[in-house]
């Protein structure tokens, strides 16, 4: 099953090496690198990242931001936005820390907000940025947690 998140804006990107240097910015702990040659007005379909140093990446399109508001009219939106750039992500280690980086500095970068459709919920960029750091913790500490059993139950001890 994939999740959805969405990039809301009135700015645009212009370059992919923009929005690296946006990701950069942001200095979360593990970093993220996007491998995609292609410019930003012609993302369609899987973007492939590596994401603490392993293959990682995420579906990136671009979207009619009308058509995200009309199907979610219990959302307050602020206002009608220019620009959506849709995420889908799904369970394969790293996908969801690397679409939450992108869209949270890409946000940033456009001054403008992440929807997150499971929640219903949207994100302004500090608070997206907050949400990656959680992200990023609860997977070190189920590493941490996987590890510890690991040991526990390994056939030496």
């Amino acid at each position: 099953m994939a999740m959805e998140i969405y990039v809301l804006s009135d700015l645009r990107l212009n370059s992919l090496a923009e929005w690296q240097r946006a990701i950069n910015a942001e200095h979360f702990p593990f970093p993220l690198q996007l491998l995609a040659n292609n410019s930003i007005a012609d993302l369609s379909g899987f973007l492939p990242a590596h994401y603490e140093h392993m293959k990682a990446g995420f579906e990136c399109d671009h979207w009619d931001p009308r058509s995200i508001m009309a199907d979610h009219p219990q959302i307050e939106f602020g206002h009608p936005w220019k620009y959506a750039l849709a995420f889908r992500f799904g369970a394969r280690k790293g996908e969801l820390e690397s679409a939450w980086i992108a869209a949270t500095s890409c946000a940033r970068a456009t001054r403008g907000v992440v929807f997150d459709t499971e929640e219903g919920k949207i994100f302004k960029p500090d608070e997206a940025a907050q949400r990656v750091r959680q992200i990023e913790s609860n997977r070190s500490l189920r590493a941490t947690f996987d590890e510890r059993i690991r040991q526990k139950f390994s056939p030496q001890n």
